[in-house]
């Protein structure tokens, strides 16, 4: 994804500006303070900040086919968000190769892959992580995922576009899916989400959700994690 590209979709999301996607160290991956806008937002960045340290550590050492962007991990209040509701959000980079398969498929079930396979692993993660699924301040979790569009990548003369997906749910509605009290069918109707096509917004397609367990078995072949700090 190009900077640019970028900028667009941040604005419209988040009403914000990202730093330039790459792999950045755990420390980088993480909102800044002077970042946030409000008093809300400093509290709750300042509160977590070792939590979300953490988490974005375990994804740097253990996930490493996928990249937080810089600043990626944060309280962010998305554009539908009433007054100054805060969720916790990452914004993930995904190393996804062309593959025929995944090319064959539209757009509507593309996001569905996506958002099977990292999304809700990493909505888990976020819900997971001390303190937050009882903070009072705190409206809900996020995550937003970007792609190579199938077809754009690396080849000859085809200038590289991607597809994001963003999808914002409050937190009683993931806490009760994630204890297989509410289906598939209606967390997804229940949550906020939108997909990009470069910079072009599709808006919300239909988006089905299914067990993928690829998070939790898949191994990069040759690589092995820090000593001593297993994932």
């Amino acid at each position: 994804m190009t900077r640019w590209t970028a900028v667009a979709i941040a604005a419209v999301l988040l009403g914000t500006s990202p730093f330039p996607a790459s792999a950045v160290p755990p420390d980088e991956a993480v909102l800044s303070l002077e970042k946030y806008s409000t008093p809300k937002g400093r509290s709750l960045g300042t509160a977590y900040h070792a939590q979300l340290r953490q988490f974005s550590e375990q994804i740097y050492r253990c996930v490493p086919w996928v990249d937080i962007r810089k600043h990626g991990v944060g309280f962010n209040k998305p554009r539908f968000a009433a007054a100054d509701d805060r969720y916790l959000s990452v914004w993930l980079e995904i190393d996804q190769h062309e593959e025929a398969q995944f090319a064959a498929l539209g757009q509507e079930r593309r996001q569905s892959a996506m958002f099977s396979r990292y999304g809700v692993e990493m909505l888990r993660r976020l819900a997971a992580l001390p303190g937050l699924r009882t903070e009072p301040t705190l409206e809900g979790f996020g995550v937003i995922l970007t792609w190579p569009k199938p077809g754009t990548n690396g080849k000859p003369g085809v200038q590289p576009v991607n597809e994001t997906l963003a999808v914002f749910v409050d937190r009683a509605s993931l806490l009760d899916f994630l204890a297989r009290k509410l289906t598939p069918p209606e967390l997804a109707a229940r949550a906020k989400f939108t997909l990009f096509d470069g910079q072009q917004e599709v808006g919300r397609l239909p988006l089905e959700v299914w067990e993928d367990s690829f998070m939790t078995t898949f191994k990069l072949p040759d690589y092995q994690p820090p000593s001593g700090r297993p994932c």
